[in-house]
């Protein structure tokens, strides 16, 4: 996810906690300043937790982020958040009306469903509106003269590079691609010169990038250069990289890995 995104979005939610708790709105309007504060920074920290996974969860990979998508990921963080709001109602000892079940679950997400919708709506503007911007216009063709064949144009780069989305990679990356990560509608390419972000969704990049690595799991392509080893520790399998960090797999990947790059197990 965008860090600038992220910001915005933590910005949002802030705002608004912290603009209820001086309101004395809500359940806790009759406790004092330091209880109300803390009440409402906790909701606004739950909201934006919720709204970072359903980002995740609908969004993340995507070529754009639609009407569609805005919508149905802003739903989707209010019914994560209802289980928190509950939470949050237990940790400062409000009283529920009705006892735990269904009913109460759903009396919650009615009485918040609203709000946090629209919270998760504004905090998705940004990246809404960086993916609806017009369309830029086709260069108009070349006149030639008459008699003249027009002849196929040469590459822009060397062979080496990989087109992506239409365009080519940037020279930052032309030392090859060690790592690719979703980060919403864009890609994030990892190379020996740096990171360079490029237009989505991920498994396009991925089938561009060629049979030089492996998806371990969603939203997350290793080379095989860049690969150390496999490993399992408690149960857990990793892909260890050459700079140091390691990468979770999948299940759905793990056969497919462990014949590609083979496996070492660690206690």
């Amino acid at each position: 996810m965008s860090q600038r995104w992220g910001r915005f979005a933590a910005t949002v939610f802030l705002l608004v906690g912290v603009t209820l708790a001086y309101l004395q709105a809500g359940p806790v309007a009759s406790h004092g300043a330091v209880v109300r504060h803390a009440f409402w920074v906790a909701t606004a920290v739950a909201t934006f937790v919720c709204w970072w996974l359903s980002q995740w969860l609908v969004v993340s990979g995507r070529d754009r982020l639609g009407r569609r998508l805005l919508v149905l990921s802003s739903l989707v963080a209010t019914l994560l958040f209802v289980p928190a709001s509950l939470a949050i109602d237990l940790l400062f000892s409000l009283p529920e009306e009705e006892p735990p079940g269904l009913a109460l679950f759903v009396d919650e997400w009615l009485a918040s469903a609203v709000p946090v919708f629209s919270c998760c709506m504004i905090a998705s503007l940004p990246a809404w509106l960086s993916t609806t911007g017009p369309a830029a216009p086709a260069p108009a063709p070349a006149l030639l003269p008459r008699g003249e064949v027009p002849q196929p144009e040469a590459p822009a780069g060397p062979p080496s590079e990989t087109r992506v989305d239409g365009g080519l990679l940037p020279s930052a990356v032309r030392g090859g691609v060690l790592r690719a990560t979703a980060d919403l509608q864009y890609v994030h390419l990892h190379s020996p010169e740096g990171v360079t972000t490029v237009p989505g969704p991920m498994h396009r990049v991925v089938g561009l990038l060629g049979d030089h690595g492996l998806e371990v799991r969603r939203g997350e392509w290793i080379a095989d250069r860049h690969v150390k080893r496999l490993k399992s520790i408690r149960g857990r399998w990793f892909v260890l990289l050459r700079d140091g960090q390691q990468v979770a797999v999948s299940r759905r990947r793990l056969a497919e890995v462990k014949e590609r790059w083979g496996s070492t197990r660690y206690a």
